[in-house]
């Protein structure tokens, strides 16, 4: 029979009471909890050895890294953890739905054999404060530090949401959405990475002038043996479902191999998302579980359009000189968006103005290898974004 214990509480004792209470789970209210921290009643503390010969089931929340010892099995929402067990082959004894964000449910029917079709491809805004940052900054014209500022005022983020903001959030939840719905561990590090902390209004500004958003999203792919998975800033048009979700909320975008498209929003991950989560897998604890494999192989990047920001001086001999660079590595351009402002070879050269160019499909390390040529050999020109674009296709 399961014995069920709190490893740890987290600071938010009282509503985590109330959401129990709140949905019928006041038994929860009577289990061991590890360890002399002080708890709110009725919970009671217990020594080590006592907590481990009554408990078979730990329930862990976010944080308390430094456990020496776990139950047999562990529910938890620190994606650190269930990421660190899954590499180690616990997978059977892992339970993280909590850690996989908002979009929880979802995840569990995309799993399920035959419930939407063999998944092959998924998009994911798994991160609800990016998101709420990113939607003020497109909406209020906010800057990021002011959106930051006002997510923190609104109780959204945290002080220091410094891992939020460099995509190490949304990579994590990613990985283990992959391990959800493919059955596959892939190592965190081995996921490219980069989040919004560089992110200028200016390229919010843009992107509402070429009909698009920009969104921090997760891009995984499972096909044929072949693992391709990223983490970065997106413009994409604003016409797409995940471009549109609301302020705040995650969404996922799941494409099947016979070409089906599935979509699911749900509100930002909270408190409550948190322990209807860890209650969930607790109904499905005696439920069988298909193990995760580790993924030993590379983890490889997608090919896509390119947005890139560039400020020159004397623009058309400065923009022949980029294009003829770009032409040599075998990339296309798909898009030039002129400046505002008129430029001719007589613009003053203290004048900088900026271009944006729209690459065809590539490699991000083609684009990387064409701008560094670009700053060795471009003196006139520097770059000042580079965003994944994509387009509808």
């Amino acid at each position: 029979m399961q014995s069920v214990g709190f490893i740890n509480l987290p600071p938010w004792q009282a509503e985590l009471q109330k959401i129990l209470t709140h949905l019928g789970r006041e038994d929860l209210l009577r289990i061991p909890v590890l360890g002399r921290e002080n708890v709110d009643n009725p919970w009671v503390a217990f020594e080590s050895g006592d907590f481990f010969a009554a408990v078979d089931t730990g329930i862990h929340f976010t944080g308390n890294g430094n456990l020496k010892r776990l139950p047999a099995t562990v529910i938890t929402a620190d994606a650190d953890l269930a990421i660190t067990r899954l590499l180690a082959g616990e997978s059977q004894k892992t339970l993280f739905s909590a850690a996989t964000g908002g979009i929880f449910a979802f995840l569990r029917v995309a799993a399920a054999d035959n419930a939407v079709g063999k998944p092959e491809k998924l998009l994911v805004q798994n991160d609800s404060i990016v998101g709420y940052v990113l939607s003020r900054m497109e909406s209020a014209g906010k800057t990021l530090e002011e959106a930051i500022h006002e997510a923190q005022w609104e109780n959204i983020a945290t002080d220091n949401p410094s891992q939020n903001l460099h995509g190490i959030v949304t990579r994590n939840r990613l990985v283990l959405q992959i391990a959800s719905i493919y059955g596959l561990i892939i190592r965190p590090e081995a996921v490219k990475t980069s989040g919004i902390s560089t992110l200028s209004c200016h390229d919010v500004e843009v992107a509402r002038e070429l009909g698009c958003s920009i969104r921090l999203l997760g891009l995984a792919q499972v096909k044929s043996g072949q693992v391709r998975a990223v983490v970065e800033p997106c413009m994409i048009p604003s016409v797409y479902l995940l471009a549109q979700a609301r302020a705040g909320s995650e969404i996922i975008y799941l494409q099947t191999e016979s070409g089906g498209s599935h979509v699911y929003s749900a509100p930002g991950t909270s408190y409550e998302s948190q322990v209807r989560a860890i209650l969930s897998d607790l109904e499905m604890y005696n439920a069988p579980h298909t193990a995760v494999a580790i993924h030993s192989g590379e983890v490889e990047d997608f090919s896509d359009c390119f947005y890139l920001r560039f400020s020159m001086i004397n623009m058309n001999d400065t923009l022949a000189t980029i294009l003829q660079l770009f032409n040599r590595a075998g990339i296309d351009i798909e898009k030039i968006h002129q400046p505002v402002v008129p430029v001719s070879r007589e613009t003053a050269d203290t004048l900088r103005q900026s271009l944006v160019i729209i690459t065809d499909r590539t490699s991000r390390s083609k684009i990387e290898t064409v701008l560094a040529q670009i700053g060795e050999q471009v003196k006139l020109a520097g770059i000042r974004a580079c965003l994944r674009f994509l387009r509808r296709d």
